[in-house]
């Protein structure tokens, strides 16, 4: 048992941190609240071991902002200073994600917060003994560990495809890359098709604008999404440059909104594309989890001309920790994007291609959805009888028929970050509209995770924090 005082046991900590490397020069040190949780103490002893260090030159608090680690003890002895790293990663390609985003990242992890943001299924929807009984399977199939074409196992991608045929696409197995998870497909499009200074048209709001995704070279055009889906319209006012222009579009149980567009307003958009040469890019990961009735068809379907790249995925059907998605398409985009895939990490995991691709062969993923889908249906009905119950008369919100979200709308004006902070304070988390570039106040509420009484007390405390807000 260490008896030392606990003022001193967070000195020696934030010491080795510093000469570790772990904090580097440059870098923000957790805040006072996380290091008294971490230890067990209250903030006046964090700020006594704050102070000691303080004054011997390793951090400096900087108001409004933080503590920040301004010295290690090889730099205050030496008159080379090492390398800020912290400044060098503001410069980097590849930008941070806004703090609210990279908070929510953080809190996702923890099991004392009532989990009203994430956007996955819940332990308890995990296929625990289908997924041992694919392992069991594949157990006696493993041929071979290596890198692999770039593509995925061909096996897998056969299997894409018949399952594919159910929702009216006919596409080979050639035609088909796997990816690891629907972001990598978006990422390897724009890097490996789009060119440099290129304009992306994007749905407002959008999940991705919570991700940064596409690089600072490109022109983002916001496209309005109301209770139809895209406003097609609003689309078709802008300028079009050919081979230099693209479409992202989320069209069945939109995030965050849940929209789904009809099959008519598809058709328009496929044959207004065509006419103007704009290619799409068709985002697709929550078709499996119709509750209502299944969705209108793909706009993939209605694609003769290869103008549609398609992108489904399996982490919001099975887990995300299996890391496999897919990229559907005319051959050459394919062989060019496997080729931008092998230059970054040579392909998927064998292993999870593998499993998945038994249960899908085995039929253990169709009869996962069924009860998959049952579950949902039923965590969907009790979180809007709750909003009813408890915010109808703030709020305003639309019956999703699939996905694992629901959009709601404040009838007034809130101050959206005090309120996230605020339900984070009561150990609640849940996804403010403005990640997803929403001007209004909004939220997204998950219910593919929380328990019936963690979505009960979640909305009993998203109340109570509503009144301290306003």
């Amino acid at each position: 048992m260490n008896k030392k005082p606990r003022y001193l046991q967070i000195v020696h900590w934030m010491r080795e941190k510093i000469e570790q490397g772990e904090w580097v020069i440059g870098s923000k040190i957790p805040t006072q609240r996380e290091i008294a949780e971490k230890f067990g103490v209250n903030r006046s002893t964090v700020i006594t071991a704050i102070e000691i260090v303080k004054s011997e030159g390793l951090l400096e608090g900087k108001t409004g902002s933080g503590i920040y680690v301004i010295h290690n003890q090889w730099s205050l002895n030496s008159e080379m200073s090492p390398p800020d790293w912290n400044d060098l990663t503001k410069w980097s390609l590849q930008p941070s994600s806004v703090h609210t985003v990279q908070l929510i990242n953080e809190l996702e992890t923890r099991k004392d917060l009532i989990q009203l943001s994430k956007g996955e299924l819940g332990p308890d929807l995990f296929p625990h003994s289908e997924i041992a009984k694919a392992m069991g399977a594949v157990s006696t199939q493993i041929q071979d560990f290596g890198y692999g074409d770039g593509l995925g196992d061909l096996e897998l991608r056969k299997e894409i495809s018949r399952h594919l045929q159910k929702s009216g696409i006919k596409i080979k197995p050639e035609c088909i890359l796997i990816v690891s998870g629907a972001l990598q497909a978006l990422k390897l499009i724009t890097v490996g098709i789009l060119k440099r200074g290129s304009t992306v048209f994007l749905e407002n709001p959008s999940y991705l604008h919570s991700v940064n995704v596409f690089p600072a070279e490109m022109t983002i055009k916001r496209i309005p999404v109301d209770g139809n889906g895209l406003r097609i319209e609003e689309l078709f006012q802008q300028t079009f440059t050919r081979n230099a222009s693209a479409l992202f579009i989320n069209p069945t149980f939109h995030n965050p909104t849940t929209t789904s567009m009809s099959l008519e307003q598809r058709k328009i958009l496929l044959e207004k594309c065509q006419h103007y040469k704009l290619p799409i890019i068709e985002d697709d990961i929550f078709r499996d989890l119709w509750m209502d009735a299944r969705p209108p068809a793909p706009i993939k379907v209605l694609d003769k001309n290869g103008q549609v790249l398609y992108i489904g995925s399996f982490s919001k059907t099975i887990a995300p920790g299996l890391r496999i998605g897919w990229l559907a398409g005319p051959e050459a985009v394919i062989k060019r994007l496997r080729d931008v895939r092998m230059q970054t990490d040579y392909g998927s995991s064998y292993l999870s291609q593998l499993l998945v691709k038994e249960l899908l062969a085995s039929g253990m993923y169709e009869n996962h959805l069924k009860n998959v889908r049952t579950i949902l249906k039923e965590r969907r009905d009790y979180l809007l009888q709750l909003l009813t119950l408890h915010l109808s008369d703030v709020a305003s919100w639309s019956k999703p028929s699939g996905g694992l979200f629901i959009w709601v709308l404040f009838k007034k004006k809130i101050n959206m970050q005090k309120l996230f902070k605020q339900c984070i304070n009561e150990n609640v988390l849940i996804n403010p509209g403005y990640i997803y570039h929403d001007h209004q106040s909004s939220i997204r509420l998950s219910y593919s995770y929380a328990s019936f009484e963690e979505m009960e007390m979640g909305i009993l405390t998203l109340k109570k924090s509503l009144l301290d807000v306003v």
